[in-house]
């Protein structure tokens, strides 16, 4: 179950779900690089509040982001950019809310915005913002020989 299965303004239910546990995952790695790299609290507690303050809002934004997007486009009817960039802008607020400023929230949620005009612009026009590449065994491309001792008839 993606974001993608299926068409915007449908199964808004699934595209929350597929959005936060992909937000739920960036805040995890987030959370994890902040307690190991940059605070390093003693304790258990504070470990723990320190996982929440960056897992939540980016859980939050996920779940902001696709609701925002499949409300808009069920609400004006038209399935364009301009949802996207409403879904990302708000997810950019949902960071600039866990920051309390908004110094925080308005470049975010530009940001955000064009990037989910990005992924709209993709999605529309069949291109990968990241191509998938093919695996490599030793520098050969393994799918395109065959190494068997013995041809198929």
């Amino acid at each position: 179950m993606g974001y993608t299965d299926h068409p915007d303004g449908q199964d808004c239910f699934g595209k929350v779900i597929a959005t936060s546990k992909y937000g739920l995952c960036l805040g995890l790695v987030a959370s994890t690089y902040d307690v190991m790299f940059l605070t390093t609290p003693q304790g258990y507690l504070p470990t723990l509040s320190r996982y929440f303050k960056s897992t939540i809002p980016c859980l939050a934004a996920g779940a902001t982001f696709a609701t925002v997007t499949c409300a808009s486009t069920t609400i004006r009817g038209k399935d364009d950019k301009i949802n996207y960039f409403m879904g990302g802008a708000s997810a950019g607020g949902v960071f600039g809310v866990a920051a309390r400023t908004f110094r925080v929230g308005l470049p975010v949620g530009f940001l955000l915005g064009v990037a989910a005009v990005i992924f709209k612009a993709s999605k529309d026009g069949g291109w990968a913002i990241v191509p998938q590449q093919t695996r490599m065994l030793l520098g050969m491309d393994s799918n395109k020989y065959d190494y068997s001792l013995v041809k198929d008839k």
